[in-house]
């Protein structure tokens, strides 16, 4: 599951640099766009590149939660940084949004069977884009879950101890002044 989480944010940063990099080459300086429908295809590339990287994610989102706030409880107050609670409320606040975006696209399919097949893509598009805030904060705050895995790994394991047996000890030689 986290290994699944890693390859979401790797995927959501590479969508969004690609994003960032597109929208600085194409628009004015005021952020305006110089060919809106361009821009929005685009926009909508971007949307649909992280609702995919999310897919995987999106079943166990809701295991990797509760087994971080779990870990919490179990790291060390000095190891816990304040953030973690907040964001973790913010990723869960965000599932929320992503499943209700999630059950009204598959409503609005249930209630259109027929559409046509752009009709069909228009409404992915539209989900995607409803779905991006939410999107945006896993990819945001997605690391605090990587980092309380990491901690509550780390402070399970406690400080190492050597598990070999230490040598054994020099023989005695016995100094010139003893033999006398």
């Amino acid at each position: 599951m986290i290994s699944r989480l890693s390859v979401f944010l790797r995927a959501a940063d590479a969508a969004l640099d690609a994003w960032d990099l597109y929208s600085d080459e194409h628009t004015d300086l005021d952020g305006w766009p110089y060919d809106p429908d361009a821009y929005d295809d685009r926009k909508a590339e971007r949307d649909r590149a992280v609702w995919t990287a999310f897919k995987p994610v999106r079943e166990e989102a809701g295991i990797l939660l509760d087994a971080a706030e779990a870990a919490l409880d179990r790291i060390p107050v000095p190891s816990v940084h304040n953030r973690w609670a907040w964001q973790l409320a913010q990723l869960r606040d965000a599932l929320d949004q992503i499943a209700a975006t999630r059950t009204e696209y598959r409503e609005l399919l249930a209630a259109h069977p027929h559409a046509s097949p752009e009709a069909r893509d228009g409404a992915v598009d539209a989900r995607n884009a409803e779905a991006w805030s939410a999107l945006y904060r896993w990819l945001v705050h997605g690391r605090a879950v990587l980092e309380i895995h990491t901690t509550a790994m780390r402070t399970a394991a406690g400080p190492r101890i050597a598990t070999a047996a230490p040598p054994p000890a020099p023989p005695a030689i016995a100094s010139p002044t003893t033999r006398r």
